[in-house]
């Protein structure tokens, strides 16, 4: 798992045109809150901050590297720019060393369904789940074999290995994977539809027939 530190520097002023200037010079506008403490005006290198986009997810931990100083940060939001898409500014949260804290953590579904295999559809209706820990035994992701979920079953939050140090608070009844046999559903609405025609056309014959019979009548 790699360790992203990004470089940032102290942030003097606000003026627009300061940033503007610091913006076409490579640095992005950062602000860093929490852990109790006053919010912390930055910069951090465009370049280092869009190479970690790649890899982090909303559980990944970064360390900001304040002209010396460490400060361990979680990256909650960032702002682009309706047309080139340049992130203009980002939100860290400060992580406070020694609490524990609440984060959502991404599920990352591996392998193919034998239920897919014999032509169900997986659905994964919850995509993250909420966890409790310290800091440091923060998981990044959870990866989730659903290789042997076969049609018609589902994968809850309960079947989930247990992960040491970290507490789930998301209600264990919530499913992240289940395989549906779309086939059989297809074929009852085909069904459904040639009755529905077979019907609509006995009436139309039933319909035609009416006159003639009226005449003999």
């Amino acid at each position: 798992m790699e360790h992203f530190v990004l470089q940032a520097f102290d942030r003097k002023k606000s003026t627009k045109g300061y940033l503007n200037e610091n913006r076409k010079a490579g640095k992005i506008p950062a602000v860093v809150y929490g852990a109790g403490k006053a919010a912390n005006n930055l910069f951090v290198y465009a370049s280092e901050y869009e190479r970690a986009l790649k890899s982090i997810t909303e559980s990944t931990i970064i360390t900001l590297d304040v002209e010396g100083k460490k400060l361990n940060v979680f990256a909650k939001e960032h702002q682009r720019h309706a047309v080139d898409k340049n992130v203009l500014h980002i939100d860290f949260l400060e992580v406070e060393e020694g609490k524990k804290l609440h984060a959502h953590v991404r599920l990352v579904l591996k392998g193919t369904p034998k239920g897919v295999l014999e032509g169900g559809v997986l659905e994964n209706p919850a995509h993250d789940i909420e966890v409790e820990c310290d800091p440091s035994v923060l998981p990044e992701r959870i990866e989730v074999d659903v290789s042997s979920l076969e049609a018609n079953h589902a994968l809850h939050v309960r079947d989930l290995a247990q992960m040491k140090d970290v507490k789930v608070l998301t209600n264990p009844d919530t499913v992240i994977a289940i395989v549906k046999f779309a086939r059989e559903e297809k074929v009852e609405a085909v069904a459904e539809v040639a009755a529905e025609a077979g019907t609509g056309a006995g009436a139309e014959a039933q319909s035609a027939e009416t006159p003639e019979a009226e005449a003999k009548a």
